[in-house]
């Protein structure tokens, strides 16, 4: 799940890598534009999904 970067909004920025357990999905970011670094965990249900 691609995310927009938190510091300088680039948009569509793809994980460098994430989990998924259960319905909880983890992911880690890093902007390629000004290097932000960040993390979420999100409730897969509430993106209409479903782990795999």
């Amino acid at each position: 799940m691609n995310d927009n970067c938190p510091a300088c909004t680039r948009p569509d920025i793809p994980p460098i890598t994430g989990h998924t357990a259960g319905n909880q999905a983890s992911h880690l970011y890093r902007c390629p534009g000004c290097g932000h670094i960040w993390a979420t965990n999100r409730d897969l249900g509430a993106y209409g999904q479903e782990a795999a």
